[in-house]
């Protein structure tokens, strides 16, 4: 009896320690208005059918070449990629690490290799598509610019253009 006491006691105890649910962690993310051009470079190097753009990954990148977000806008050959996929990828990216990303961004783009998703597109950490860029190359200064602040929009569209 003593036992089963002690053990709803705890639950009782863990249950009155969860958080508010209305409680809202804030961040500090890139700006989603520059995010397009990024947007289109992931599309074009991460955004593959057997890649990111498949629903079981916790990248998901919607886009022209690969997953759509509305079977409306299939097959691949009907156009670009849609304002509510740009949205669907911003949310992607930014929900994969939110802490470390808005720490990235509060820095101002400093030290971006703490984001999981830095390390592996420069092949600095295991990833099953290989190394997608070098660091300081036209595709990582796209990323870590917009991460920065700064989005060099002319970066992203050479290395979305490269990337063909």
């Amino acid at each position: 009896m003593k036992i089963a006491l002690v053990s709803v006691s705890l639950a009782f105890a863990l249950a009155c320690s969860t958080t508010e649910p209305r409680a809202r962690v804030t961040g500090t993310v890139p700006d989603r208005a520059s995010f397009p051009p990024v947007a289109e470079l992931l599309v074009h190097r991460c955004g593959t059918l057997d890649c990111h753009g498949a629903t079981f990954r916790d990248l998901r990148i919607y886009g022209s070449l690969g997953l759509r977000l509305s079977p409306s806008d299939r097959p691949v050959s009907k156009g670009q990629t849609t304002r509510e996929e740009y949205d669907e990828d911003f949310a992607s990216v930014v929900g994969l690490e939110p802490e470390i990303l808005s720490a990235v961004v509060a820095s101002g783009g400093a030290n971006p290799e703490r984001l999981t998703l830095i390390r592996k597109a420069r092949g600095t950490e295991h990833h099953k598509g290989g190394s997608l860029w070098q660091t300081g190359d036209a595709q990582d200064r796209c990323v870590t610019s917009w991460l920065a602040g700064k989005t060099d929009v002319a970066d992203c569209i050479d290395a979305t253009d490269a990337s063909f």
